[in-house]
């Protein structure tokens, strides 16, 4: 067996010791981008939004970390996901005293969903969307209870990482994606259009992913000057 290290045991105690609690940064942001992007076609608008997130979210890196990387701005900090569905004041505060995994919800954080968040989505998130397209009979039996709706809060595919990013590298994935594109039959393939809208989705995500990572770069290159100098 290894020994666990120092460096290891410390961070693991603050990992383990830290309390999860709901953040409004993504949903701020998503919002903000939404509020003033809509122009676009569905797969270019969400790259947009997502470059958008990755271009303004707060970068994360914690003393002694080796691999760095948080969804949220602080460990434990849990993001939301108000376009696809919005919590309701009901349900933040159901995360914020169940037994089972609570996730703490500020004051602050519960003024921000009522001023801002719900407003803006109530009846825009995907799963607004999809619930009004549904009957009456489905309605009755998803409220009955009957059956559950896995996706209504996530996207296809969340838990899928694959490993093309690790054998290709985000320069070499765009490559393909400008080859793809090049090959596209503007003449003879009636779907042209839909799927240069969903490579150029592809290139301005994997853009964004390799933005993401410089300005971690950026933060670490920051705080190894810092502790050159004694700052």
């Amino acid at each position: 067996m290894i020994a666990m290290t120092e460096r290891v045991r410390k961070l693991r105690h603050e990992s383990l010791e830290a309390i999860p609690y709901i953040s409004t940064e993504r949903a701020e942001l998503i919002t903000e981008f939404y509020e003033n992007n809509r122009i676009h076609s569905a797969p270019i608008t969400r790259a947009l939004a997502f470059k958008y997130l990755l271009e303004k979210k707060k970068i994360c890196i914690n003393s002694s970390e080796l691999i760095v990387g948080e969804r949220g701005p602080a460990p434990k900090a849990t993001p939301t996901y108000p376009e696809l569905c919005c919590h309701s004041l009901e349900d933040l505060e159901i995360l914020h005293t169940r037994e089972k995994i609570p996730f703490a919800v500020s004051p602050e954080t519960k003024q921000v969903y009522q001023e801002r968040i719900i407003p803006f989505w109530e009846g825009r998130s995907i799963r607004d969307l999809i619930f009004s397209e549904m009957t009456e009979e489905w309605i009755a039996a998803y409220e009955a209870g009957v059956f559950t709706e896995f996706m209504e809060q996530r996207a296809p595919g969340h838990t899928v990482a694959d490993d093309k990013i690790y054998k290709k590298g985000f320069r070499k994935i765009r490559q393909k994606i400008r080859e793809s594109l090049a090959r596209l039959d503007w003449f003879g393939d009636p779907e042209a259009q839909a799927k240069a809208e969903q490579l150029r989705a592809m290139d301005i995500a994997a853009e964004a992913i390799c933005i993401y990572a410089r300005r971690h770069a950026a933060a670490a290159r920051e705080l190894a000057s810092r502790a050159g100098s004694g700052a």
